[in-house]
Parts: C-alpha cells; structure tokens; sequence
C-alpha cells in the first residue's frame, strides 16, 4: 500500500520535515503566531493548530462534515473514546477565538457557531459509539455526500472494535 501511495506523489519533500520539540506550545517559526494544540484523539501525538490572530484552526483528522471521528487502536492501555472526547474538550475550550475549522477532509467550518457544531456533532458520534447505540449522523446513511457512502463502513468497524473492547473483561 505504502508502494501504491508512493507512486501517487512527489517524495521531494520525504525527510525535510522535523517534529516539533517535545512539549512545544507554538510553531517555532518566523511566521505568524500559531499555537499548537495537542490531544489524544484520533492518534498518539495529533494535534491541531490555531492561526491565533487569523482564528484559523487546522483541525487536523477532526471537525469534518463527511467522515466521522476515526479513532485510534483499542489496547489493554487504551480508551480511544476518552481519548477522542478529551481532544474535542480541548477544541472547544477554544472559544470563539476559532473563526473558521479546517478539517483534513470536507468543508471548511465558517464561523464559531459551526465550529461548535461540528465539535458537537463529533462528540454525539463517540458518546453514541461508546454506548453501543448507531448515531444519528448525516454522516452515516442514505443522505451521505456522494463519494462519502464508504464511510458507513468505517463506523460499522469501528462499532464492532468498540464491542470487543468493552467486552474484554
């Protein structure tokens, strides 16, 4: 698979890129002033970034209006559910500083009312996930974007995965 990407696109940049210092609160660069805002949703380490003047949040795998909260791997150590709502506290915790999200994938949010929206919409799908119910998404089912019909599956996965993690022990 990683073949297939790798043939898809250019690897010029493949090995130019740094993480940031462990514990970095803002890009240490010489552009504008962007804060990052890390979280244990979606992945160990993600994080998102707030164009603090422009209030602009890239939010990273998060806040998208056509693919539902992807959660990380279900371990012995591990609540991805937690996990996730602790990364939409942090979001939301961000006010109306946020003007506009964007998601890695879909629309653009415009305004904080639907910033909000978006934070809620993603934490009804976890909570309902958690508590083994099928949310009511318009992510999900017969209104989905088309190209976005895929994503059903992706929860029915991850809705087995939530099943076998709470039935553990």
């Amino acid at each position: 698979m990683l073949t297939a990407i790798a043939d898809d696109m250019t690897l010029d940049g493949f090995g130019r890129v740094a993480a940031l210092p462990a514990a970095a609160t803002h890009v240490p660069w010489d552009g504008p002033a962007v804060r990052v805002v890390e979280h244990p949703a979606h992945s160990p380490g993600h994080a998102a970034l707030l164009v603090e003047e422009a209030g602009v949040l890239a939010a990273g795998d998060m806040l998208s209006d056509v693919f539902v909260p992807m959660l990380d791997d279900f371990t012995e150590e591990s609540d991805p559910l937690t996990g996730y709502l602790t990364g939409l506290d942090r979001l939301a915790g961000l006010g109306d500083r946020v003007r506009v999200a964007v998601p890695g994938h879909g629309d653009v949010a415009a305004g904080a009312d639907e910033v909000r929206a978006r934070i809620d919409l993603d934490r009804a799908y976890v909570v309902a996930l958690g508590a083994g119910r099928t949310p009511d998404d318009p992510r999900l089912g017969p209104g989905v974007e088309p190209g976005w019909e895929w994503v059903a599956d992706i929860h029915e996965g991850q809705a087995r995965s939530v099943a076998r993690w709470r039935g553990r022990g």
